[in-house]
Formats: structure tokens, C-alpha cells, sequence
């Protein structure tokens, strides 16, 4: 790996940490311990010799390479963080947030997508399931009568009161929809 790379993925991994201020908040206080590969490369910027400072910093870059080409550290960055909060808008799943024990993903919420439809099927009650073109199932659950929806048409999903969402199929009035997958 190139140490062009290498810098990139430190950084990566810097900007999943986040910066911290000096006093510090309650989430951060609450976030688990840093990964030991990840806090020996920290630890190397107290070094003062530059050539010991250098040599600390390329081992621990090259145990940190290792660890995530074994899975044993995942590296992702904000833009990774919203595409996977894209995909799972609609499940009722933990924010990533919550499972690394931080809450500051305010800026990575999403409250709304915009898809195509891939396929519209009605069942014998009247309520329309949509699926999209990500996968992603929908199904109405409060009967309303809407022209029908066919694939590739735009649709658009909002979150909505009380943990609903309303789906909009190009101009027409909205319905309300549950995520199935």
C-alpha cells in the first residue's frame, strides 16, 4: 500500500473518530475505549525524535492496514455513514451512533429519499407494495385509493409522525407506507 494510502485511510479513520473538544460532551464521555491499533498510532505523536516519531508512525500505520484487511477495524467516512442510513431509512434499526456509543449523527439523519419505482403490486385489500429500485419494499398500510404506480416513476418517502412514513408517487397524494425488508 502506497503511503499516499495509507495517509488517506488514517485519515478516514481520524474522521470516524471525530474531533473532541477540550472539555469533552456526555456522548463522548459514553463512546467505548479507542481500538489498541488505533491508540498506538495516536501515542506516536508524543514521540519528539523525529526518526523515532517516523518509525512509530509507519508501524502502527502498517498494524492498522493489517487490522482492516482482516476485518479487525472497519474504516468508513461520513460519506459511507449516509449512503448506509440511506439504505436502511425505514427499518427499525439502531443509528450507527448508537452502536459505536456516540450520538452525533445529527448532520447523517435522514428524513427523507427520493428512488425510482422497480415494481407496484396491489393485494386484495387495496394496498399497493413498492418495491424500488435500491430493494427496498414498501407497503401501504392505511387504504387509500391513488392512480396506479408503475415502474419507473419517481416516488419520495418522508418520515412522518409518530415513526410512519408517507410515500409520494411523482404528483400524486401521498400514502402511508411501511418498510417490509
Amino acid at each position: 500500500m502506497s503511503n499516499i494510502m495509507r495517509v488517506g485511510a488514517l485519515f478516514c479513520v481520524i474522521l470516524l473518530h471525530g474531533s473532541v473538544n477540550s472539555a469533552g460532551n456526555a456522548a463522548d464521555k459514553a463512546a467505548p475505549p479507542r481500538p489498541e491499533v488505533f491508540q498506538k498510532l495516536v501515542d506516536c505523536k508524543a514521540l519528539t525524535d523525529s526518526a523515532a516519531r517516523l518509525a512509530c508512525y509507519d508501524a502502527r500505520v502498517a498494524e492498522i492496514d493489517a487490522a482492516e484487511r482482516n476485518a479487525d477495524v472497519v474504516v468508513v467516512d461520513r460519506a459511507q455513514v449516509k449512503k448506509a442510513n440511506r439504505g436502511l431509512f425505514g427499518l427499525g434499526l439502531p443509528k450507527f451512533g448508537a452502536l459505536f456509543g456516540r450520538d452525533n449523527e445529527k448532520d447523517e439523519e435522514v428524513s427523507e429519499i427520493e428512488a425510482k419505482i422497480k415494481s407496484a403490486s396491489v393485494d386484495r385489500a387495496g394496498n399497493w407494495t413498492l418495491t424500488l429500485d435500491d430493494g427496498a419494499r414498501w407497503v401501504q398500510i392505511v387504504p387509500k385509493s391513488i392512480s396506479d404506480p408503475r415502474p419507473g416513476q419517481s416516488v419520495t418517502i418522508k418520515r412522518a409522525t409518530m415513526g410512519s412514513y408517507l410515500a409520494k408517487v411523482e404528483n400524486r397524494a401521498a400514502i402511508r407506507v411501511k418498510r417490509v425488508n
